[in-house]
């Protein structure tokens, strides 16, 4: 029989985080020196208010790379989010419909577990991974705000 992959299979465990406080660069070189094309952003309070992507930082309505002005103007303030639980194929379906390139993936209680990105979908069909549409077809939650793993409250 199948097993039939989850999120948690696939994502990126290694979340980097930015803050809404960084500038445009900092941003910028966080990507470039992390090797990542986006990441949550959290206030000053810890609280997670969106992502940002290099697509935002290109997003001629922002300021252009390595220009002034911070991540608090130029983050996209809706995070789409899947379970380490749910069937990959969600995470999929999620990204299809909403034209994004990343999902937040949370634990049980609302954490952040890891980003999943198409990337990671393609790793998994390259080592022979069999992904299968679920039984019943589970809507992903839309996130706004969430508890991320720096916060106590």
């Amino acid at each position: 029989m199948m097993r039939e992959l989850r999120v948690c299979d696939v994502m990126s465990a290694g979340v980097v985080f930015l803050w809404t406080h960084f500038t445009l660069d900092e941003a910028w070189q966080v990507f470039h020196d992390r090797g990542i094309s986006g990441a949550p952003v959290l206030n000053e309070r810890g609280r997670l208010v969106g992502v940002l992507s290099k697509s935002d930082l290109a997003d001629p309505r922002h300021r252009p790379p390595l220009g002034p002005g911070t991540v608090e103007h130029a983050v996209t303030r809706v995070a789409y989010a899947v379970r380490a639980s749910d069937p990959v194929m969600t995470a999929v379906r999620l990204m299809i419909d909403h034209g994004i390139h990343r999902a937040l993936v949370l634990n049980e209680d609302g954490t952040v577990a890891g980003i999943v990105a198409p990337m990671d979908v393609l790793r998994a069909l390259a080592r022979g991974e069999m992904m299968v549409e679920p039984a019943e077809a589970e809507a992903p939650v839309e996130y706004v705000q969430l508890k991320s793993i720096l916060m106590d409250d």
